[in-house]
């Protein structure tokens, strides 16, 4: 275990501070990260092809069951009339971009830290471990109202301009509406097709609140050519409430009340947040989108350790 969530205590749940993000350096570099298999949710825990941006012929071997189609080696298939499939090695340099939610929706948890908060220290174990290991790194941090990108450069002036943004952020006091959380997030999904490269890495970290089916498409469109993994946050009061009762939630400014004694309206919030969980896990049909599940109390060093190998 890194410790990283359970030692976060008072303040440290609800912002976290650039100093804090530059030492998850250590950590991040002991990482697989740039490996070429990642662990994924769905389908048994299977494990899926990561296929990277600079690819030099190695050799052919047989046809294997979750071998990319697009790398048969047609000419040695039709000689022995048995399909064989061309490997390849991986360069050095490769793209990774990261995409972060900073909206107003982030800035919540009933345990553990905020998912913001949660948000910028995966963002510093990724950003730091492409970094390290020789890859351009670049990325998008967006809010409710305003998109920050960073283009993909090579070393460590790649990550501290995103880290410092993210360190930055503070609870937002705006309460946007429904359709402008939309808009802002479909910009922000065009803004990865506008840049992205073939072969690029893009780590997607969000609660993805208002994801249209228009972005949905969007991200499939990009993960021909490209490999995606999606890292959705939540919280334990998102994905179940508690038992019945009178609660109180405040944002620091104002307070309302919960009354849970009411079960067609407990049953429609759970509806609701299952709706969106499966619109996110559908995305994983996709041999190149990886969807991983991080809740609020996750260690998430320990996440991605465990999901990559």
């Amino acid at each position: 275990m890194s410790d990283v969530i359970t030692k976060r205590k008072g303040k440290q749940c609800v912002t976290v501070t650039l100093a804090e993000l530059i030492q998850l350096a250590t950590h991040a570099k002991q990482l697989k990260m740039s490996a070429k298999r990642v662990r994924s949710a769905q389908s048994g825990q299977h494990l899926s092809r990561l296929l990277g941006k600079g690819m030099d012929f190695a050799e052919s071997r047989r046809y294997q069951i979750g071998d990319d189609i697009r790398c048969i080696d047609w000419r040695i298939t039709a000689r022995t009339g048995k399909t064989h499939t061309k490997l390849f090695t991986e360069e050095k340099e490769r793209q990774v971009l990261l995409w972060i939610d900073m909206r107003s929706s982030m800035f919540f948890a009933t345990q553990g830290v905020f998912k913001s908060v949660q948000a910028a220290l995966m963002a510093s174990y990724i950003g730091w471990n492409a970094a390290l290991k020789g890859n351009r790194l670049g990325g998008f941090i967006f809010d409710d109202v305003n998109q920050h990108e960073f283009r993909p450069t090579l070393g460590r002036k790649s990550v501290l301009p995103l880290l410092q943004k993210l360190s930055e952020y503070e609870r937002h006091l705006t309460k946007p509406d429904k359709l402008t959380a939309t808009k802002n997030m479909d910009e922000a999904i065009l803004s990865i097709q506008r840049v992205v490269s073939p072969g690029s890495l893009i780590f997607l970290i969000s609660d993805f609140r208002h994801l249209s089916s228009n972005s949905r498409d969007i991200l499939m469109q990009i993960a021909r050519h490209s490999n995606l993994c999606l890292c959705f946050l939540h919280d334990t009061f998102e994905a179940r409430l508690p038992k019945k009762s009178n609660y109180s939630v405040t944002d620091g400014q104002d307070e309302v009340k919960l009354n849970l004694n009411q079960l067609p309206m407990m049953q429609k919030y759970q509806e609701l947040f299952l709706e969106r969980k499966n619109q996110i896990n559908s995305l994983s049909t996709h041999q190149h989108i990886h969807v991983i599940e991080v809740s609020t109390e996750d260690d998430c060093y320990e996440v991605l350790r465990t999901n990559f190998r």
